[in-house]
């Protein structure tokens, strides 16, 4: 299992957990606690075995629309 935590805009958080919704079977996610008051939401994906490439392209096709930082990547 690879396990990746993205930050993004909080105004963008609904559109991508749509987004990561629809890749069921393929990715889950999970919505980091923040602070009152922060403009950004980290999201931490684990991600299925042989799915990584597919969620990658999900990922740089996010970044096209709007800022998708990488926090971390590992695998496990």
């Amino acid at each position: 299992m690879l396990h990746r935590t993205i930050r993004l805009h909080r105004k963008d958080s609904a559109f991508t957990y749509a987004i990561l919704e629809s890749l069921e079977g393929m990715t889950s996610y999970t919505t980091l606690s923040d602070a009152p008051g922060q403009m950004h939401r980290d999201l931490e994906l684990c991600i299925a075995p042989g799915f990584a490439g597919e969620v990658d392209a999900v990922i740089e096709g996010l970044r096209k629309k709007f800022p998708v930082i990488e926090l971390q990547k590992v695998s496990g």
